[in-house]
């Protein structure tokens, strides 16, 4: 459950949980939330004096102040980044992402991998999209139905027999 956001009323619910007495163990059992979250909550309840039963549950607002937004790690910078308006360019230019991979090794030094191209670009594809155009076909007449153009395309198709002749 790593990376789980969490809703306040989430919250509000381990907060009733601990102050029933739960262990952060019996809350994580019962999936609410995982162990050391649960710690650190429990942590930050008695430093504000959650836990306590006579005090009423802090509302949303008191709750989104001190626990806040959770903290976001970008993760690591792409490779590909210091190389975008080059790629882009190519890219419009018709060049195949296999091509601006290896001139980017060859010419600029580039360590990254294929993949990581792969990603840009399927990242910063443009939505292309298609009108779907149909050709009208001839119209069958009044008499012709679907069923009987059907045999014919299976009589046309089909090979003729082959008798035994006598002779």
């Amino acid at each position: 459950m790593s990376n789980r956001s969490f809703e306040m009323y989430e919250y509000r619910q381990v907060l009733v949980r601990m102050r029933q007495g739960d262990s952060d163990r019996q809350i994580a059992a019962a999936r609410l939330m995982g162990r050391s979250k649960a710690a650190k909550l429990r942590r930050v309840a008695s430093e504000h004096g959650w836990l306590e039963a006579e005090r009423p549950l802090p509302d949303d607002t008191a709750l989104a102040e001190v626990l806040g937004q959770r903290e976001t790690n970008p993760g690591p910078s792409s490779q590909v980044e210091s190389h975008r308006e080059r790629i882009l360019a190519w890219t419009r230019a018709g060049i195949t992402g296999t091509t601006i991979h290896q001139a980017l090794v060859r010419e600029h030094g580039f360590s990254g991998s294929y993949s990581a191209i792969r990603r840009f670009l399927q990242a910063n594809e443009p939505a292309v999209y298609f009108r779907q155009s149909c050709v009208p076909v001839a119209k069958p007449s009044a008499r012709m139905n679907a069923a009987a153009a059907v045999r014919r395309l299976i009589e046309r198709m089909t090979p003729p027999a082959i008798s035994a002749g006598h002779g």
